[in-house]
């Protein structure tokens, strides 16, 4: 049974994006108060190697918890903020975490159905994510082309991505890979073959289309290989390059 959530976020120079991004997350643990179900909901925000104004607009966020370190990972952020969200939190079977990105918004029931999936026996719930306004035409209609929006979906984003605590430890955890360390975690928890992994996609993120992303191979290194490729560029894979890691994967 859950009976508590934490929701972490990694923030690398978010000053722009974070406040959108924490709002969101309140409706959504809101909407899962108004449920009645007792869980506790704990906001933590990594802030890697911050020089902007992110701390401030965090501290100013009311009951949210940050974090600071300098190692300007991804996975490392992610890594230590589920450590910090953990710590107290009683037993790892009875937690949810609940991850996205900085630069991103959840749905209002985000969290209501995570712990829905969670209640009908999903240790790992990935969900999809869409892009957000400022996508060329021609780029949002090749995104949507590779990707499926459907339950059972093949994609895998730590925008949006939730597991058990103890499913979490039984794995290893978040690895401190500047990318990808979404991919690889949820490749882990397939090959055990004894976690049951839910591939949603009712509870959509939407995320920003900037170019200039924090991790290397990211979203917005496919968001400029879908850019060449409408412009008649070479593709190739994550990086620069058009493929099925670039097209399910996002850091």
């Amino acid at each position: 049974m859950i009976r508590r959530v934490a929701v972490i976020v990694p923030a690398a120079n978010e000053e722009r994006l974070i406040g959108g991004c924490l709002s969101s997350i309140g409706v959504a643990r809101d909407r899962l108060c108004r449920d009645g179900t007792g869980i506790g909901v704990r906001i933590v925000v990594i802030l890697d190697g911050c020089g902007d104004a992110t701390a401030q607009i965090v501290a100013e966020s009311g009951d949210v918890q940050s974090l600071t370190i300098s190692a300007r990972s991804v996975g490392a952020a992610r890594r230590a903020g589920t450590l910090a969200a953990m710590a107290g939190a009683g037993p790892a079977s009875q937690i949810w975490l609940a991850n996205t990105d900085a630069d991103c918004e959840v749905p209002a029931n985000w969290l209501t159905s995570m712990v829905t999936e969670a209640r009908t026996g999903a240790h790992v719930v990935l969900g999809t994510v869409t892009p957000g306004p400022g996508l060329a035409p021609a780029a949002r209609a090749e995104w949507a082309r590779r990707h499926h929006l459907r339950d059972g979906h093949p994609h895998v984003h730590g925008a949006n991505f939730g597991i058990r605590g103890d499913a979490y430890l039984a794995l290893g955890g978040w690895r401190p890979l500047a990318s990808g360390e979404d991919a690889d975690l949820a490749r882990r928890a397939a090959l055990t073959r004894r976690l049951r992994v839910a591939r949603s996609a009712s509870i959509p993120v939407v995320t920003s289309v900037r170019r200039d992303g924090r991790a290397p191979r990211g979203f917005s290194s496919y968001l400029r290989g879908l850019d060449a490729r409408c412009a008649g560029g070479v593709s190739a894979r994550p990086g620069g390059v058009l493929g099925p890691d670039a097209a399910g994967a996002r850091s």
